[in-house]
């Protein structure tokens, strides 16, 4: 009863979703009650399998990052400067949080130094070039870019990290890092958007799908990873 719950949980969120984009792309003042919805469904999606959000302490961190999120996606519904420095301050807060989550499926160790090297020196060439591309643009904004370009780095790190642990590496390679990736793209959209296209509604469109689909996949990772530590738990 719980997984037929679960699964329709997951339908209605991409319903929600796919209207949303719809009223985004159509100007409609309605986004103003989709998009509160998103990040509620999911929490109730992975909350109806859990039987103690207490432990791992890495899932008690995730949830809280989760609400950090909704709260960025609330702030961010009236796009002004106000509320748009205050929804990055809060999807900043998330996505450390997102990190230390990431961090508790695998600390640390010599076996995934090479992949998560590698990948500080992809994010450290993309972060130039994007520096590069809008540093002109983005004005009184552009320290809170830069910090924010690195908790996402950060982020997209501890989520490569985590695959070094071979009982949670499908899941992480299957979800958990692809959706870091999507998080990494739809954030260039966002700043693209906003400082250089001068809010295109068709961006805003793909943006929400973007965001839609990277908290889907990181959600969808941890909710198999958890579900399969019931037996074994992680380590804290």
């Amino acid at each position: 009863m719980t997984d037929f719950f679960a699964r329709r949980t997951l339908t209605i969120y991409w319903i929600v979703a796919v209207i949303h984009c719809l009223f985004q792309y159509l100007q409609l003042p309605f986004v103003a009650v989709t998009k509160p919805m998103l990040i509620p469904l999911l929490f109730v999606y992975i909350l109806v399998q859990d039987t103690d959000i207490s432990k791992p302490t890495g899932k008690f961190i995730y949830y809280i990052g989760l609400i950090l999120a909704f709260f960025g996606d609330v702030l961010l519904i009236i796009i002004n400067d106000t509320f748009f420095l205050s929804g990055m301050i809060a999807y900043m807060l998330a996505n450390l949080l997102f990190s230390i989550s990431f961090l508790y499926l695998n600390r640390i160790n010599l076996r995934s130094i090479l992949p998560v090297g590698l990948t500080i020196g992809f994010l450290v060439f993309i972060g130039n070039a994007f520096y590069r591309f809008l540093q002109d643009d983005m004005g009184v904004y552009t320290y809170p870019i830069l910090v924010y370009m690195v908790i996402i780095s950060i982020m997209i790190s501890c989520a490569v990290n985590a695959a070094g642990n071979y009982r949670f590496r499908r899941p992480v390679i299957t979800y958990i890092i692809p959706g870091v990736i999507v998080f990494l793209f739809e954030n260039i959209l966002v700043a693209l958007n906003k400082f250089h296209y001068e809010r295109d509604k068709n961006i805003f469109v793909l943006v929400m799908f973007t965001y839609c689909l990277a908290q889907y996949l990181i959600l969808k990772g941890m909710s198999v990873i958890y579900h399969t530590d019931k037996k074994h738990p992680i380590h804290t």
